[in-house]
């Protein structure tokens, strides 16, 4: 595979797919939309006589982060979701099968010219979010983060996209297909990890140390001898909650909870991250509880307010999985472009 050919093959697909007024005109509506989202969040907050803090630019950049990745999800399976089946439903494609392009170029080139055009979005609404992350008080490492997942997922849709083109034979199925996928990786994780909540049901011993008034003085509460044992069901989240990996919503959130700045539990992105740190916390299979005063017995002390996660990050797994799945998009796409092809599925053409 020689750069020159992919280079070639990304370059057609631009000057096809990307008309030079209609692409600007898309660029500018969607910077005008970052604006007015921007801009009407902030002037609702201060007509109603409120003047934003850092937390509240922290909250307001949380919500423009998610709008900009929830909408790159929603264009990049367009941008490469009809990049094969579409050529060969115009005839168009055995003309490049016809040169001396290997599949493995036509299919890198399509591919990185769907993800050229997806960049695009990203970068009108980097300047945005780079404003907001400043009056934030965020790290610049939070935002590299943020960028970097974006980025990633965006391509990683895109060879999805790719590879879902090359396996149906209709521009439609191909589509549906992509954002299935997608939707899966956004709301499927969080309803599979819901549902192993029964798969992960666990007992837990519970012992209540109560007062013993009888011997309890006004300087301290004995406790009573014999304490009181129960038996609980709890869940195992730290058992399940792997399925939530894949997420590029929580991959920002994990990133977001890692940033020291500022307050701790402002933004939604940083309280979700902190609350997905604590569900990797394994249950213990004895908790004790005391209503008096504390014997040399007691349990360790536990920081309930940890503002800090307690886990190694997850978000680089999320996006290993990410881009397994891209890869897995684009050898399917190759092994569809390959010839001389082999036995065709049903509804296909080869030219």
């Amino acid at each position: 595979m020689s750069w020159k050919g992919v280079r070639t093959v990304a370059v057609l697909e631009l000057r096809q797919r990307v008309r030079a007024t209609r692409w600007r005109l898309m660029l500018a509506i969607w910077a005008v939309v970052l604006a007015l989202v921007c801009g009407g969040l902030m002037a609702a907050m201060l007509a109603n006589g409120y003047h934003p803090a850092s937390r509240d630019y922290l909250a307001l950049y949380d919500v423009v982060v998610c709008f900009v990745l929830g909408i790159g999800l929603i264009v990049a399976p367009t941008l490469s979701a009809m990049s094969i089946n579409g050529d060969r439903a115009d005839a168009t494609l055995a003309l490049l099968q016809a040169t001396a392009l290997r599949a493995r170029e036509i299919a890198v080139g399509k591919l990185l010219a769907a993800w050229l055009a997806a960049m695009t979005f990203l970068a009108v609404a980097l300047p945005f979010l780079a404003v907001l992350a400043l009056m934030a008080d965020a790290s610049p490492l939070t935002l590299l983060g943020h960028a970097l997942v974006l980025l990633v997922t965006l391509g990683s849709v895109c060879a999805i996209g790719l590879g879902m083109s090359g396996l149906t034979a209709r521009t439609s199925a191909s589509a549906v297909l992509t954002y299935l996928v997608v939707a899966v990786l956004v709301v499927g994780t969080p309803l599979a990890t819901a549902a192993s909540t029964m798969a992960a049901r666990g007992t837990q011993r519970v012992i209540y140390y109560e007062a013993d008034y009888d011997a309890s003085t006004d300087d301290s509460v004995k406790c009573e001898e014999k304490p009181h044992v129960e038996i609980e069901e709890v869940i195992h989240t730290d058992r399940i909650w792997w399925m939530l990996t894949p997420n590029p919503f929580l991959m920002l959130a994990d990133i977001s909870a890692r940033d020291t700045r500022g307050d701790p539990y402002a933004g939604l992105l940083k309280s979700s991250g902190l609350g997905i740190d604590e569900m990797r916390n394994p249950q213990p299979a004895e908790v004790v509880h005391y209503f008096c005063d504390r014997t040399a017995t007691e349990e360790p002390s536990f920081d309930e307010d940890s503002q800090s996660p307690q886990h190694l990050a997850f978000w680089p797994a999320g996006l290993l999985v990410l881009v397994l799945l891209g890869t897995g998009g684009v050898v399917a796409a190759v092994r569809r472009l390959e010839v001389p092809a082999g036995r065709l599925p049903k509804g296909v053409r080869l030219a």
